[in-house]
């Protein structure tokens, strides 16, 4: 990325200081030798910690000149890299050494971590496409003025047309979709007789909610039956356990699996006979996508996403409460690979390969 601006900044840079303080050597010379450069190496990532995550660029350069040329002051440029149009990686140096000869080089730039919570948010809202521009910007003091070089290119778009954290998380919920149904004993007035209690799942999906830079909300949308023609149902948030893990780093948790005491209320009951559609909302402290970048950097840029999902209902007077799914967790597992920096490796997920309704982002 910024190492295709560094490589055309550089020469360019050196070509203008040569010729401004060597200009009598050329001239007896009768001709003026061209500086060159090139990247042998367009971006590893190096060292991550908890403060900034280090991406090294190896370039080469070509000095014919029989001395060293040091740009010092003259030479001013500036850099920066946009995720989604969020600035987390910038820059700036005065001076590049020229050694004689062709020398291999390595320059440090560092991604801001404290930036990524703003790109998470910007990459929600983008429908969860990955846009990678970098800009850079050299000005020269030469012998006849300044002289300003600017250039920007785009150097990715991953995940055009999907939403691969938004898909991994509904297919968990779409795993919840089928009938859970049984009869019970139940006492009518001093009678005892059979029914039918539990809930038929529609439907169910996932899908974005609000998000700023403190949180980001995802409501998972259960289409939920009564068959029972005689017992409400209870369907409440506190039903819905829910863990969301990226590389083993937890995104989203939400949830008992316990209803609370409040839960028999009437904005919470699926009458006999009724189809409701039930909405229940998951946060997730935006503090941790810094977290999981990293893992995912540390991952060669993959990412594994996990999602365990149970949802709890009660038929009200009718004996235990129901799991949906009835025996484990619905476990959706997915990953996710991008190709930031990752050389011959192409972005792809398998996140909604295995989804029952797609996902919408909202």
């Amino acid at each position: 990325m910024k190492t295709r601006t560094r490589r055309l900044l550089v020469g360019i840079a050196a070509i203008t200081l040569v010729i401004a303080g060597s200009g009598l050597w050329m001239a007896s010379a009768g001709a003026i030798p061209q500086p060159s450069a090139g990247v042998e190496t367009a971006g590893e990532w190096g060292n991550v910690t908890e403060q900034r995550t280090e991406v090294v660029t190896t370039f080469w350069v070509d000095n014919p000149y029989p001395v060293r040329i040091t740009t010092g002051d003259l030479l001013d440029l500036d850099y920066r890299l946009e995720l989604n149009g969020v600035t987390v990686a910038e820059g700036s140096w005065d001076e590049v050494d020229l050694p004689r000869g062709n020398t291999t080089q390595t320059q440090s730039t560092y991604l801001r971590n404290d930036r990524l919570a703003a790109w998470w948010v910007r990459f929600v809202e983008d429908d969860e496409t990955l846009r990678a521009t970098a800009h850079g910007r050299a000005v020269i003091d030469g012998p006849f003025g300044d002289w300003t070089y600017e250039r920007s290119s785009a150097t990715g778009t991953h995940f055009a047309n999907r939403t691969p954290v938004s898909d991994a998380i509904s297919g968990a919920a779409a795993q919840t979709e089928g009938e859970y149904v049984r009869t019970r004993s139940v006492r009518y007035g001093g009678v005892e007789r059979d029914v039918t209690v539990g809930a038929e799942v529609r439907d169910a999906r996932a899908t974005w909610g609000r998000v700023d830079r403190n949180g980001t909300t995802v409501l998972f949308r259960f289409r939920i039956h009564n068959p029972s023609d005689a017992v409400p149902l209870v369907v409440e948030p506190t039903g819905l356990r829910l863990r969301a893990d990226a590389n083993g780093v937890r995104l989203f948790r939400s949830g008992s699996g316990v209803l609370s005491r409040e839960a028999a209320t009437d904005d919470r009951l699926v009458l006999p006979g009724e189809t409701r559609d039930v909405t229940i909302a998951a946060t997730v402290d935006n503090r941790v996508i810094d977290d999981w970048f990293r893992s995912h950097v540390r991952n060669g840029e993959r990412s594994t996403i996990e999602t365990r999902l149970q949802l709890v209902v009660d038929p009200v007077g009718a004996g235990e409460p129901i799991r949906v799914p009835e025996d484990d967790e619905a476990t959706h597992r997915c990953t996710v690979r991008t190709a930031v920096l990752e050389d011959g490796q192409r972005p792809g997920t398998t996140c909604g390969a295995q989804s029952g309704s797609p996902p919408v982002a909202t």
